[in-house]
């Protein structure tokens, strides 16, 4: 935030005091000049209003991210955090908790303690997805409350773009009480927030590096993310794939979503903290 707000200083302190001063020309100044004079005038006065207005815009932007406007907080993992999340044990999982640690990022959204649950309709795909693997995610009118497209015909799973999209749906009540949503494995570059109507949205590439072994080499895999936030109801479209921002923004946007009169609360989640990395789990 300080380096936005100093290089936003340092543009507006390089603009040339002549284009400002001829800008403030008063209208008897200007009459007494040339045609051609007068001209460079309006359009330095041009220039000015230009000016101002993106030094406005750049301003108002770099506001709106101060204040929080965006709705969706993001920061990385403290050194030190942790989120443990329970389950029943069973003769196949006889312990019922896993406490994460070793995180790389964290998102914290405010929202309602109740939102009322959302189904998505995909407008466009890259391909098809494998209806058994989302069979159980599917109504029985074509809505959907996750999507992947693991084990896809077109999907090579030795590949780097094992999982080129997926799409999960996510409430804020369920990280209401100083809950997450959390990147164990990889590592957030630069993000971008923009405002699609409905929803607030934050864009960015992540990093997961895999040490070298005995086995392999050092490796690097880039996931591409789309995080739509609707703050009034709470809920949170996370779009996700490994093959490029382009495909995983394009299968985003072109996302139908409906809300159902069914209504999800804070007490109905048994863990406040989810993880979100492509592929794990």
């Amino acid at each position: 935030m300080k380096e936005t707000v100093r290089k936003l200083t340092e543009a507006v302190s390089l603009i040339d005091d002549r284009y400002l001063d001829l800008a403030e020309k008063t209208n008897e100044e200007i009459l007494e000049m040339s045609k051609n004079q007068r001209s460079i005038v309006s359009l330095h006065r041009t220039m000015r209003t230009l000016l101002i207005a993106a030094v406005l815009v750049s301003l108002l932007t770099v506001t709106a991210f101060a204040a929080g406007l965006f709705s969706v907080k993001d920061r990385p993992a403290e050194k030190d955090e942790t989120y443990t999340i329970h389950w029943e044990a069973s003769e196949w999982h006889p312990d019922s908790s896993v406490t994460w640690k070793d995180l790389k990022h964290v998102f914290k959204f405010e929202g309602p303690e109740e939102s009322r649950k959302v189904e998505f309709r995909p407008g466009w795909l890259p391909f098809e997805p494998n209806e058994a693997v989302n069979a159980w995610s599917k109504t029985e009118d074509g809505w959907y409350i996750r999507l992947v497209s693991e084990c896809a015909p077109e999907v090579d799973p030795s590949s780097e773009n094992y999982q080129p999209y997926c799409v999960n749906v996510y409430y804020a009540p369920q990280f209401y009480n100083d809950g997450a949503m959390i990147l164990m494995y990889a590592t957030p570059d630069e993000r971008t927030e923009e405002d699609w109507g409905e929803y607030k949205v934050m864009k960015f590439h992540a990093e997961q590096v895999i040490p070298a072994n005995e086995y392999r080499e050092e490796t690097h895999l880039n996931y591409y993310y789309v995080i739509l936030f609707n703050q009034d109801n709470g809920e949170i479209v996370v779009v996700a794939g490994t093959s490029d921002m382009e495909t995983v923004e394009h299968v985003a946007r072109e996302l139908e979503i409906r809300r159902t009169d069914e209504i999800v609360r804070s007490s109905d989640f048994e863990n406040n903290a989810v993880f979100i990395d492509v592929g794990q789990g």
